[in-house]
Formats: C-alpha cells, sequence, structure tokens
C-alpha cells in the first residue's frame, strides 16, 4: 500500500523534480546574496566600519579584483587615472554602467576618495569596460535619480538599499576633428 506521498512522487516526472529543487536552489542563493549585499552597504554607512571596509578593499581586495575588473561580462571595470600629487598612474576597480555620452559610477564611500579626486584633479580618465577601453572627461557628480535608470534592477536595489547617493558621471572625450 503507497502513502499520498509516494503516489504523487510517482506521477511527477523526475526531471520536474529536479528542475524545480534547482529553481529554488537558485531563487535562494540569489535572495541570500542579495540580503548580504543589502547587509554590507548599510554597514558602509557607519564611519567606522565604512573606513575598515575600504581600507580593507584597498589593500587586499582591489588589487585582487583589478585582474578580473574590465573584462566581458564581469560586473567590475577599471578607472586607470593619474595622482594629483605624485604624477603616478593608478588603476582603481569600480562599478560603472553607460549613461548617455559616457558612464556612470557610484560613489559608495562618498566623493573623498582618491581615485576620484584625481580624477576630478586632472579632469580625465580611462575606464576599461568590456574588453574597451574609453578616454573620459569632464567628471560631474550626479544624484541617484539621475544615474540609477543606467544600472541593472538588482544593482538600483542594492546602493537605494546601502544610501548611495553621489554617483560620477564621465563623458566620452571628443575626437578632434582633421585638419
Amino acid at each position: 500500500m503507497q502513502t499520498q506521498l509516494q503516489e504523487q512522487q510517482r506521477r511527477t516526472p523526475l526531471i520536474l523534480r529536479v528542475f524545480l529543487g534547482f529553481l529554488i536552489g537558485i531563487v535562494a542563493t540569489v535572495g541570500i546574496f542579495l540580503l548580504l549585499s543589502i547587509a554590507l552597504t548599510k554597514a558602509m554607512q557607519q564611519k567606522g566600519l565604512r573606513d575598515k571596509i575600504r581600507a580593507f578593499n584597498k589593500h587586499t581586495l582591489n588589487p585582487a579584483t583589478l585582474n578580473i575588473a574590465g573584462n566581458r561580462l564581469r560586473i567590475y571595470s577599471s578607472v586607470k587615472h593619474v595622482g594629483r600629487r605624485s604624477g603616478r598612474e593608478y588603476a582603481t576597480p569600480v562599478v560603472a554602467e553607460p549613461l548617455g555620452d559616457g558612464f556612470a559610477i557610484p560613489l559608495p564611500y562618498g566623493a573623498n576618495v582618491d581615485w576620484h579626486r584625481n580624477v576630478m584633479a586632472a579632469g580625465k580618465c580611462t575606464l576599461r569596460w568590456n574588453e574597451q577601453e574609453y578616454a573620459l572627461e569632464k567628471p560631474e557628480i550626479i544624484t541617484s535619480s539621475d544615474a540609477l535608470g543606467a544600472f541593472p534592477l538588482v544593482q538600483r536595489i542594492i546602493f537605494s538599499a546601502g544610501g548611495i547617493k553621489q554617483y560620477v558621471w564621465l563623458h566620452q572625450q571628443k575626437k578632434a576633428p582633421a585638419l
């Protein structure tokens, strides 16, 4: 005599059960990732913790992230900029999306970070995005209402929940006409 559960399993094809299990696993994983991302961005609103996260990112995570930044199908891009005092060239991983005639980059730590201050001082930088390099200029600070439309839904949710209010909009350099 079969139980009701055994009878139901007999009628449900194995492939459907596997697919539903896989789908539930994917949804749970995405949900956990989203919650962790929101928690991290919320934690970054506390100055002491934000400074510790920023120092860890600058010295540990950023060098590792630069290896994949700017490649196809990656979330990270790379900004090449020149130090405003040292004159040295630096590269910093960022999140960037096309916006208008250039790119929008969120400023999760605010506008007072070295790479952003260097770009503002020089008025230009180079962005490696999707395996291509773009010469950018005329940086300007914009609000989240102006920038968020450029980002995918998941990033909009994370950035909004994390309280990121400032973005930098960099415009592509215009090519000089040939004489």
